[in-house]
């Protein structure tokens, strides 16, 4: 899992404790629960020295019947909304970092009766570059008729 959703994962949890599944839901889950599975991804160029991945994280929300799974699932993305579509960004150890998350987009969805939320996000990260050599001295030669008519060296 990668920090962003287990900081997503975490900003949700605050807002509706319940059970949290990660790796497959159960035959028999509990009610309230939250399953979250991996993202889905895919990129884009962004800047010169940046690449963009957008992410898409369907969690599921399972209550006792659609309508409290739907409830619950608007009390979290509207909280996401009135908080400025900003999520608290942690490391693995669930302390702050002091960066945040941006949400693009927040979703609720009622399917055969378990409430989806649709959460999609861009993150940014530059790319490889290979080290260059520090350019420590440059001269510089101006021929006459280009210029001044001196030559300088810097």
């Amino acid at each position: 899992m990668n920090q962003e959703v287990g900081s997503i994962m975490g900003y949700f949890y605050q807002i509706f404790p319940c059970k949290v599944y990660t790796k497959e839901v159960p035959t028999s889950i509990e009610t309230p629960s939250m399953y979250f599975p991996a993202a889905n991804d895919f990129d884009g160029s962004d800047t010169t020295t940046t690449f963009k991945t957008t992410y898409s994280l369907s969690v599921k929300l399972f209550h006792k019947d659609a309508v409290q799974a739907k409830d619950a699932a608007e009390l979290i993305s509207n909280t996401v909304r009135r908080k400025r579509y900003l999520i608290p960004l942690l490391n693995a150890d669930g302390s702050v970092t002091g960066d945040y998350i941006r949400i693009n987009r927040i979703e609720t969805r009622v399917t055969d009766g378990v409430t989806n939320i649709i959460v999609t996000w861009d993150s940014r990260y530059f790319y490889d570059r290979e080290k260059a050599n520090e350019l420590k001295d440059f001269f510089l030669s101006v021929k006459e008729g280009h210029g001044s008519g001196k030559t300088t060296n810097k």
